[in-house]
């Protein structure tokens, strides 16, 4: 097991109030896994992966990991200072795989500064960055944003074929229902909570991932407890 959530739980405090985002969040992430978090916007997704990260630490529960687990991530956006020129070849230079060869080829766009790149481009760029130093999870954020179908195609096939060379975990947050249901070993519906979790087959049976389709934008989610304010 690369890491085990036990009963997590996350209270963001500020002056005024206190809001909780994530509670009894409880599940594991094998080897050469695909595991996809569902759900609808302000789920707790984005505090969930920081978790993972070990950017923020929980509230309540216990988060256990493999020890040296290397971990990469692949963000929705790059946030780069517009002010301070930067080439993909620099920017790949401060990641430390400037001079490996590529998963996806980019030499076209080494040249280029990551601020002119298209949103497709710059996912190809941030993932070969992710990729290349081999880490034991990969976390990824919406990872076919700005590609289009075929290029979506290409990227998840990628994918797979690195899971399963590196015996790589994979974590990613994805409206993409047929990826979820066509490619990942073990989904979770996340809002705020753990609504459902396993494998697509199960899932894809549930009241709240039925209430999903065709896709997030239309998520409900009904059932017989109260979320906390």
């Amino acid at each position: 097991m690369l890491i085990s959530l036990n009963s997590i739980g996350y209270i963001l405090e500020n002056e005024s109030q206190a809001r909780t985002l994530l509670h009894d969040v409880s599940f594991c992430i094998s080897p050469n896994s695909v595991t996809t978090i569902i759900g609808p916007n302000g789920a707790g997704k984005t505090t969930l992966v920081r978790l993972l990260l070990g950017l923020i630490q929980p509230t309540s529960g216990t988060i256990n990991r493999q020890k040296k687990l290397l971990v990469g991530y692949v963000p929705q956006k790059l946030y780069a200072n517009r002010f301070m020129p930067m080439t993909v070849r620099t920017f790949l230079g401060l990641c430390g795989t400037q001079k490996i060869d590529h998963p996806f080829n980019i030499t076209q766009l080494m040249d280029r500064s990551v601020h002119t790149l298209s949103g497709g481009e710059l996912q190809k760029v941030l993932f070969n960055a992710a990729v290349l130093k081999k880490p034991d999870l990969l976390i990824l954020d919406e990872p076919t944003q700005g590609i289009d179908a075929d290029g979506q195609s290409a990227f998840y096939n990628k994918l797979i074929e690195l899971k399963n060379k590196y015996n790589m975990a994979i974590v990613l947050i994805s409206h993409d229902l047929h990826f979820v249901f066509d490619r990942t070993d073990h989904v979770i519906c996340l809002n705020h909570h753990v609504c459902c979790q396993g494998t697509p087959e199960k899932i894809r049976k549930t009241q709240e991932v039925q209430q999903l389709f065709p896709g997030l934008a239309t998520y409900q989610h009904h059932h017989d407890h109260h979320h906390h304010d």
